[in-house]
This record gives structure tokens, C-alpha cells and sequence, in this order.
């Protein structure tokens, strides 16, 4: 009496498969919009904390009346970072616009390509964690030291945009360990808001 057509059993199948795909470019845009957002906050993260490993360490050294040595090469390896950023804005103006940057232009954009860095490393990460969930193993910690190690201590240089860095001061040490643990924190978050 009642019979089902053979489109209707078609329509059905692909229905949930349409669902499905939607869900998967929603969760990878998600995961990539998190990553970004976390990477900025994590960025964030890590300049308070490399400030405050300076000063923690300045404190130290004062307390035992030694010389401030640790203390100034930290200071001197911050520094050594904020011009490779300020280096590379630099070449990106003046092969974008032609014209090189002012000094009060090139501090504002060493900012913005520190925190541009951040985002990128921060949305691959999301990106990746959507995809490929081991990523995410170790809180963050590994793709961060994957990032510090393999990028800021090896690339930087190679483009010669910072000079190679023979001994790392204790400040820089656990850097790729706040870097992660904060994008992780903030990528979970983000991604439970999203």
C-alpha cells in the first residue's frame, strides 16, 4: 500500500553526511579562531612572565649583593628578541611601502610582530589540536618547544633577522613551558566559549 520511494532513502543519507561536514569546517574554524586568540593571550602570558623572571632574579641578586650579571643577560636576551621583531617589520615595510620605518614606527611594530607571531603559532596550534588531537598531548608544552626551538632559536637566525644564541639564561628556559601551558588554557576556554 505504502511505498517509499528510492530518492526518499537517498535524501536521508546524505542529510547526516551534509551535518557531519558542517560540523567538522565548523570545529576546524572554531579550533583555528581559538588558536589565534590563544596565542595572543599567551604571548601576553609570556612577556609578564619573562618580566617578572628579570625582576625576580634582579631581587635575588641584590639580596646577595652579587653583581647583576644573570639579571643583564636576561634583560640583554629580551632585548635581542624585540629587535628581531623590530628587524623584521623593518624589511616587511620597506618591501611593503618601499620606505623604512621611524624609530617611535619600529618600536610599535616589533610589538605587532610579536604578538602577530603569537597569534600564528597560536592558530596553527588550534588548527592542528581540531585535526589532530596528540597535538594537544603534554598541555601544549611540546608544540611550544617545537615552535621555540625549532623557529625563535633556529629560524630567526637563519634569516638573519637575530644572531645565534649559544647559552640560553634561566629565563628562557621555561618560556616554551608558560607559552604552552597558557595557549592550551586559553585554547580550551576559547573553545568551549566558540
Amino acid at each position: 500500500m505504502f511505498s517509499k520511494s528510492k530518492n526518499a532513502g537517498k535524501q536521508r543519507d546524505r542529510q547526516p553526511r551534509k551535518r557531519e561536514k558542517k560540523r567538522r569546517e565548523s570545529n576546524i574554524l572554531g579550533g583555528l579562531a581559538a588558536g589565534v586568540l590563544a596565542g595572543i593571550v599567551a604571548t601576553w602570558v609570556l612577556d609578564k612572565y619573562q618580566q617578572g623572571a628579570i625582576d625576580a632574579t634582579r631581587r635575588a641578586e641584590d639580596a646577595a649583593n652579587a653583581g647583576r650579571t644573570l639579571s643583564r643577560q636576561q634583560e640583554d636576551q629580551l632585548r635581542e628578541q624585540q629587535r628581531a621583531h623590530a628587524q623584521a617589520a623593518q624589511r616587511i615595510a620597506k618591501s611593503a611601502v618601499g620606505r623604512k620605518l621611524s624609530s617611535a614606527q619600529q618600536r610599535n611594530a616589533a610589538a605587532i610582530m610579536h604578538y602577530t607571531a603569537g597569534a600564528l603559532a597560536g592558530g596553527a596550534y588550534g588548527l592542528a589540536a581540531e585535526i589532530m588531537p596528540a597535538v594537544r598531548r603534554g598541555y601544549g608544552t611540546g608544540y611550544a618547544n617545537m615552535v621555540f626551538l625549532g623557529g625563535s632559536q633556529a629560524l630567526l637566525p637563519w634569516l638573519r633577522l637575530s644572531p645565534r644564541q649559544n647559552q640560553v639564561t634561566p629565563a628562557g628556559l621555561p618560556a616554551p613551558l608558560v607559552f604552552g601551558a597558557a595557549l592550551e588554557t586559553a585554547r580550551r576556554f576559547l573553545r568551549w566559549l566558540l
